[in-house]
């Protein structure tokens, strides 16, 4: 037989995921191929082996095969057979797709056979006159109908699975379990429920990184601070392999993505995300928030709130159930006022409509000013009750002499310099775990240095120097940047006592405190370290404001004693 008349073919096996390459299907798929090849006497001339999709329409694998049959033509090799399996195999997008992609193979002159034998020749409705008299509407596929329908029952198949393995998935996420790949920090860990396979999220060995995020911006420390000090400890992102999928049946590791170090956007990426809380909270779930199986996070939904400071805020209700608030602050949606530092006090409440102080300077009919908090007045909102005004001196003056009697005995304050020296050592015993592991940060970081200036010395190409050179100051600035951090966190005795005085000023200059902090918002928090709910003007001049515990436990204290003290100017004192 002359090379000019053998009939050249290319054979399509496919899979739909890497997942699948494990199997057998393309070595049962490849068989089928070379019995139909040999059956008809043709030649397969090459063999494609990949996974890929075929519920798309980009489908590069299509235009691989186009481009190696374009190829082959230029060096005298004609191919004319394009053999797969079934028409599943070749798409899963239905008919127009398929009839898509036939027409394709058919401009470069290939004819697409499948194995099972539903595609069939064309045929020329006016061949018994003679092959001259061919005409575009005389030519047809006597197997048409039968590949159209073939082609919508894949998709139609394609379809049926897809809704029952996501639905099945989008239901077990509704019930508080895991089916996706767990994020940094976290892992999944199979259980079995009434002998059902169940996974469930997990602290992975990573966790206590994004524990100490939380901790820290819990506290107050501010986000480039924190990035500061979590990549002293040594974090780096996770670490993915990079692949070369030039084989697609057999691709290989070329090398690895990510390890870089964390970055204020990534941080607040990360502290956003609920489910290190234990509460899922996304599109499946209706963007309802459900807690999660078996996982109580890996820190409590207050640090997470506090971390947060009421970008995304967990709000657990009484009844057990959870809602998720964003942009929310614990003192109600406040209106943005403009914080003039004349008026510290604008933070307190007013007592008919609950609402934060109103401050400003009202001019008299003889140009003078008067300072006063008001509120009310208004002619519609929350405001829009009988107009009330304190001048300030006489508002500030009240404000001022409740705080200045919560004041401890030295009896009590004694007793909590011993409480707080004790917790302070517990916290002592968590930072020389953290400088230990910023330690261990800084060695691994100094043994990979030497290395490089090991590499540097020893190359001559002036290019790869220049590349070390870049990353041995990178190293350097990395050592320097965790060896500050570390000398930051370290406690010394003299850190101990000066926190002790800094807490018993606190605790016996209130007034002084709140009066100087930076901003509302501020003050907002300080106020909470005295009361359990912002006060009143009224039920600080009356005295009635909810005191949290360790004030009213310091009251009941002093009254046990010697009944020394209630607060001045508000009760009548006490006689001794």
């Amino acid at each position: 037989m002359k090379g000019a008349q053998k009939t050249y073919a290319v054979a399509d096996c496919r899979v739909s995921d890497p997942v699948q390459l494990k199997g057998g299907s393309l070595e049962l798929q490849e068989m089928a191929a070379q019995l139909l090849a040999q059956k008809n006497g043709w030649i397969i001339d090459k063999v494609f082996r990949k996974p890929h999709s075929a519920t798309t329409t980009e489908r590069e694998d299509i235009e691989e095969v186009l481009t190696y049959i374009r190829k082959r033509r230029t060096e005298g090799v004609f191919i004319t057979k394009y053999v797969c399996k079934s028409i599943d195999r070749l798409t899963r997008m239905g008919d127009r797709e398929y009839w898509n992609l036939k027409d394709k193979l058919e401009e470069v002159g290939v004819e697409l056979v499948d194995t099972t034998g539903i595609i069939q020749p064309k045929r020329n409705t006016l061949e018994h006159l003679g092959e001259q008299y061919r005409y575009s509407w005389s030519v047809y596929s006597p197997s048409e109908a039968a590949e159209s329908f073939e082609a919508q029952k894949s998709k139609a198949e394609a379809r049926d699975i897809l809704t029952r393995l996501v639905g099945a998935e989008i239901k077990l996420v509704q019930d508080g379990f895991a089916v996706r790949e767990a994020p940094d920090g976290l892992k999944n860990k199979t259980i079995f429920i009434d002998g059902k396979k169940r996974v469930v999220r997990e602290a992975s060995d990573r966790a206590h990184y994004f524990q100490e995020m939380f901790r820290l911006l819990a506290e107050g420390m501010d986000y480039p601070e924190t990035v500061a000090r979590i990549n002293a400890l040594g974090f780096r992102t996770r670490t993915y392999n990079r692949w070369d999928r030039s084989n697609k049946e057999h691709p290989r590791i070329v090398g690895k993505s990510g390890g870089k170090m964390l970055t204020t956007k990534q941080l607040q990426r990360y502290v956003q995300q609920t489910e290190y809380a234990g509460i899922n909270y996304e599109k499946w779930t209706k963007h309802r928030p459900v807690k999660m199986q078996e996982f109580d996070g890996i820190v409590s939904v207050d640090i997470f709130n506090r971390a947060n400071r009421g970008k995304i805020y967990i709000d657990v209700q009484k009844d057990g159930s959870i809602e998720i608030k964003h942009n929310y602050s614990v003192w109600g949606k406040i209106k943005r006022l403009r914080d003039n530092p004349k008026y510290p006090w604008k933070c307190l409440l007013c007592p008919l409509c609950k609402s934060e102080m109103l401050a400003s300077a009202s001019k008299g009919k003889s140009g003078a000013t008067f300072d006063g908090y008001h509120c009310g007045g208004a002619k519609s909102g929350k405001r829009a009750h009988k107009y009330m005004r304190i001048k300030q001196d006489e508002f500030e003056k009240n404000v001022r002499e409740y705080l200045d009697s919560l004041k401890f005995e030295s009896a009590f304050l004694a007793g909590l310099e011993i409480h707080l020296i004790t917790k302070y050592r517990q916290r002592e015993k968590e930072i020389l775990v953290e400088s230990s592991a910023i330690s261990r940060s800084v060695s691994d970081l100094k043994a990979e240095l030497a290395k490089k200036l090991d590499a540097f010395s020893m190359t001559e190409s002036q290019t790869i120097r220049k590349m070390l050179e870049s990353q041995v100051e990178e190293l350097d600035r990395q050592i320097q940047d965790a060896e500050r951090t570390r000398r930051k966190i370290e406690i010394t005795e003299k850190s101990i006592r000066s926190f002790v005085r800094y807490a018993k000023y606190v605790m016996e200059h209130p007034a002084e405190i709140l009066t100087s902090a930076d901003n509302l918002y501020t003050r907002r928090t300080l106020l909470g370290l005295f009361f359990e709910e912002i006060p009143t003007y009224h039920e600080i001049v009356s005295g009635t404001p909810k005191l949290q515990p360790l004030f009213k436990l310091s009251e009941e204290f002093k009254r046990d004693k010697t009944q020394l003290v209630t607060p001045r100017g508000i009760e009548p004192r006490l006689q001794a």
